[in-house]
């Protein structure tokens, strides 16, 4: 493990393995929308994580770190009567989300985005009654997934960037979309290529 930090340093910036550094890409975006990366805390020191693209890409977005021990999850801020909680998530219950979804509610959204595997992610939605409360969402249909890091457990399976980027074309319009996927196929593009896989 420490033999792996030295030869492949992160930036301390955007927290990537410095030959796939994409601060140089990041061009943040203001948004109405707020976003709360779930990121649990495995998740977080993985080199394939996506969730963080969508971070750095918004001025209006934090994480908080889950799974660590003796640190309870502290979502006090989703209890904001101003702000309608939108949880992305499939859950029993999710609609998919439209205009005419976003219609029936005008509060400023804060999007809530849990961030890892499948059962890490189940896990926290089921034990956070914050999160019991909050509406749960399900991104518009789209093209298929172009993650190609890991493999998707299920044909509609696509990576939290490309996710958090159907959303917010219906949440802030195909700008904020189009820049999030931009930097989403860069991050593959520039990951695959210190695999040595030619794209």
């Amino acid at each position: 493990m420490g033999r792996r930090s030295k030869s492949h340093p992160r930036c301390p910036q955007c927290r990537l393995h410095v030959e796939r550094c994409m601060c140089d890409a990041f061009r943040p975006m203001a948004t109405n929308t707020r976003l709360l990366l779930l990121l649990h805390q495995r998740e977080w020191k993985k080199n394939t994580n996506t969730g963080r693209i969508a971070l750095h890409a918004l001025e209006n977005a934090t994480h908080v770190l889950r799974g660590l021990p003796g640190e309870p999850l502290d979502l006090a801020e989703l209890r904001d009567p101003t702000r309608r909680v939108l949880l992305l998530f499939p859950r029993e219950d999710a609609v998919v989300l439209t205009p005419e979804v976003m219609a029936s509610d005008p509060r400023p959204v804060t999007l809530v985005v849990p961030d890892g595997n499948w059962s890490q992610a189940r896990r926290v939605v089921r034990r956070e009654e914050a999160l019991v409360q909050a509406e749960a969402i399900v991104p518009p249909p789209g093209a298929a997934t172009r993650y190609r890091l890991r493999d998707e457990t299920t044909d509609e399976g696509m990576a939290t960037a490309e996710a958090v980027a159907r959303v917010l074309g219906v949440l802030e319009g195909p700008a904020v979309q189009d820049e999030i996927e931009r930097l989403f196929d860069l991050f593959v593009t520039r990951t695959l290529a210190t695999r040595g896989v030619a794209t």
